[in-house]
């Protein structure tokens, strides 16, 4: 390994440890004040101030699940996980959404019962949880930092959640300072269930995220056709088919092909250097590190090459 090659590699390990280390300090921030959030809740009769709680799990869970999949992240693939484990993020970002949408439902039939039945409750009480959970978030917003171009997927979904949860305060701490300069006392569950929707955007995003990884969609920056399109351009290229594209976790993606050569008479030498050359204009174009390329001399007589060519060209 070259010089500059390992300063980058021992930049990129402290890098990781210390956002290891931020997460998980956030991840015990954002945990202990959900739980006093609960408490609160339920000793004032505030269900904004519970719906703000569940949000503050999620931002909990999601902050786990990024110290997680940077955890497993640095294990290498094994004889029994050829790939690598990537894909356990997503798993747990898919059953996390799942618990917090039977929360959010639970937080919203609560907030209807109150607008049926209005109960009081203590303006003062939300609207100093309120800003407690403003400084809470903030510090949590530091913590994890402003982000650069190559971290972590699941660090960014994080981050996202940290700043949605702190304008969640802001809507609770709005709603404690009406109710405590008089206004009606609708003005809770209403917040609540304005604050659940939030919530529950936000964790329909996280399912859609987290499905699309386990069902191998092809990741949002790429497309079968366009790198259909850039390999068939290459010289001694014939012909382009089998093409698929999926995601293998922790932002990683793989890409395989079937690549039928001009000159079917190459040497293994010259058939090798191709090959070099189209996995480098996969890494330079897109960042693809795994590849998969078949080289062929004649058309695939498999039959399902037809169908897979007009899949990825739709």
């Amino acid at each position: 390994m070259s010089e500059n090659a390992l300063e980058a590699n021992l930049d990129a390990h402290d890098h990781s440890n210390t956002s290891t280390r931020r997460l998980g300090a956030a991840a015990v921030l954002n945990t202990g004040f959900g739980v006093i959030q609960v408490v609160a809740g339920l000793a004032i009769g505030s269900v904004v101030v519970l719906a703000d709680a569940v949000h503050q799990a999620v931002d909990a869970l999601g902050l786990i699940t990024a110290l997680i999949a940077i955890s497993i992240a640095r294990r290498p693939p094994s004889e029994r996980w050829t790939y690598g484990l990537g894909k356990a993020d997503a798993v747990g970002g898919f059953v996390s959404a799942m618990l917090l949408v039977g929360s959010i439902a639970w937080i919203m039939i609560e907030s209807v019962r109150r607008l049926i039945s209005p109960e009081e409750v203590s303006g003062l009480g939300i609207l100093v949880v309120g800003l407690i959970a403003i400084v809470v978030n903030g510090i949590g917003v530091l913590l994890v930092g402003g982000g650069h171009g190559d971290e972590a997927v699941s660090l960014r979904a994080a981050r996202l959640h940290l700043l949605t949860d702190l304008f969640g305060s802001v809507v609770v701490v709005a709603a404690g300072g009406l109710i405590l300069l008089g206004g009606p006392t609708w003005i809770d569950p209403v917040a609540s269930l304005g604050l659940s929707v939030l919530v529950l955007w936000s964790t329909w995003n996280l399912l859609g995220s987290a499905a699309g990884i386990l069902l191998d969609r092809v990741p949002g920056h790429l497309s079968a056709a366009t790198i259909e399109g850039e390999l068939s351009a290459q010289d001694d290229v014939a012909g382009v088919h089998h093409v698929h594209v999926r995601p293998l976790g922790g932002g990683r993606s793989s890409v395989s092909a079937h690549i039928v050569l001009v000159d079917g008479d190459q040497r293994v030498h010259e058939a090798q250097e191709m090959l070099d050359q189209l996995n480098e204009l996969m890494r330079a174009q897109h960042g693809v590190t795994h590849t998969t390329l078949q080289l062929e001399c004649h058309d695939c007589p498999d039959e399902n090459c037809a169908a897979d060519t007009d899949a990825a060209s739709s």
